[in-house]
């Protein structure tokens, strides 16, 4: 499944690998951030105020789901305008998952689920600034709503998960960069993946390729970055 959601990416930004590019999406556009997406426009449009389930129910339902995709479509957002900038200024810039990148995604959210809760003036800034982007909604702080926080250890397992396989767009991002070590630029791969040794194989196999980017050198770091993916 996960093998077909990058697929998908690679529809829009390409196939990543060695020579290959792909949008810094992985971890949002994966089955469970994009299904919480879904639920919470539904949700929002279609349930609350129908009747069909209890009002009590609906109000958790968007808090559950928002807190649960809004730091992954952070992250994935934030890398996307990275990846951008570096294609227009040529810049060296790391435009993949970092845990940096997820905690801070992370904690902001968390922050601000808090405050918007426990604010009725926050809460009202939010619902405002909604409103004039396009986005009309409402906002009621309820400390009982803070119970959501729970989604974001999900999101973190997730974002982990993505970054144990290699996250889309660090192999272009070694790449721009062409740093002496490959192998540093995949360290907190290596650090988390069941298989180190697999992890120091593409490092060694991509060095040998950007060295001499022949189509042979790119399958074999096509090889085992397909092995790595599937064991994370």
């Amino acid at each position: 499944m996960r093998e077909r959601f990058r697929r998908f990416v690679g529809c829009v930004g390409g196939t990543d690998g060695a020579g290959r590019t792909a949008l810094p999406l992985g971890e949002f556009v994966h089955p469970a951030p994009l299904l919480a997406l879904v639920l919470l426009a539904v949700n929002d449009h279609l349930l609350k105020g129908s009747g069909l389930l209890p009002g009590a129910l609906t109000g958790k339902l968007s808090d559950f789901a928002g807190v649960y995709f809004f730091p992954l479509l952070a992250t994935a957002a934030c890398d996307t305008l990275l990846w951008a900038l570096a294609r227009v200024t040529g810049q060296a810039l790391d435009f993949s998952l970092s845990r940096r990148k997820l905690a801070v995604a992370i904690a902001a959210t968390a922050i601000g689920f808090t405050a918007v809760e426990l604010s009725g003036t926050v809460a009202s800034l939010y619902v405002d600034t909604l409103g004039r982007l396009g986005f009309p909604s409402a906002a009621m702080s309820d400390s009982t709503d803070l119970f959501a926080l729970l989604m974001l250890v999900p999101a973190w397992q997730l974002g982990m998960a993505h970054l144990r396989g290699v996250p889309l767009g660090r192999l272009e991002a070694i790449a721009r960069a062409r740093p002496h070590h490959v192998r540093a630029r995949l360290d907190d791969v290596r650090a988390l993946h069941c298989r180190p040794d697999l992890v120091d194989e593409l490092a060694a196999r991509y060095a040998a390729w950007l060295a001499h980017p022949a189509p042979d050198a790119a399958a074999r770091v096509d090889e085992v970055l397909r092995t790595l993916r599937a064991l994370s």
